[in-house]
């Protein structure tokens, strides 16, 4: 079957004989589109306008913001310093003697510089029996510098070898027992023994001394 469809003007006629007039209708109205309505400037506020704000809120308004309630500005916490503690200065001693064999004597008289001449006398004789002379050992009288443990003598004076005459243990703060024997602490042999001036007159502990000392040569 042939299709119906045409678009030729000739073929048209043949079907519409009649004229086609095109009439305007006057029965709808066109309105024109109304105004739209006026879309409001959003005023926007600049990173570095906003700070300027915060840092100087009374010299700077910044639209959009109301200047009666300014933003809060939060203040830097104070900078806390750093305190350094300062070294203790390393205890001093005034001694008799040149340590140079690091053998510390202690003594322990609050009237003389060493011990009354008793005493002195037989330190005389301890210093020879062991062989030292006056260059090799320091002569310390902890009287005048009482409270003193042996952490501080020993950092200053670094003995080998201490004969400790009327100073105890617990004034040097050692936590030891003495039982009439060389101890050996750290580095160091510490020999106990009385007061000079009251050991002259101990048979016993003056034996006794006599005894260590050999040991010490």
């Amino acid at each position: 079957m042939e299709n119906q469809v045409t678009n030729n003007a000739n073929a048209l006629r043949l079907f519409f004989t009649e004229e086609v007039f095109l009439v305007k209708d006057e029965s709808i109205e066109i309105l024109p589109l109304r105004d739209p309505e006026p879309v409001l400037a959003v005023e926007t506020v600049s990173v570095k306008a906003a700070e300027e704000a915060v840092l100087k809120p009374e010299t700077t308004q910044i639209p959009g913001i109301n200047p009666t309630n300014p933003p809060k500005v939060y203040p830097q916490g104070p900078e806390i310093p750093h305190i350094v503690a300062e070294p203790v200065p390393e205890k001093t001693f005034k001694f008799l003697g040149g340590n140079k064999k690091s053998v510390l004597i202690l003594v322990n008289d609050c009237e003389h510089d060493v011990s009354t001449e008793q005493g002195r006398e037989l330190l005389r004789k301890i210093v020879k029996a062991v062989d030292l002379g006056t260059p090799d050992f320091a002569i310390l009288n902890y009287s005048n510098y009482k409270g003193t443990d042996f952490v501080e003598l020993k950092r200053f004076f670094k003995p080998a070898i201490m004969l400790s005459f009327g100073v105890e243990f617990a004034d040097l703060r050692l936590n030891l027992t003495w039982q009439n024997e060389i101890i050996v602490h750290e580095t160091t042999r510490i020999i106990f023994a009385p007061n000079l001036h009251h050991l002259d007159s101990d048979l016993i502990a003056k034996k006794t001394l006599w005894g260590h000392l050999q040991k010490i040569k």
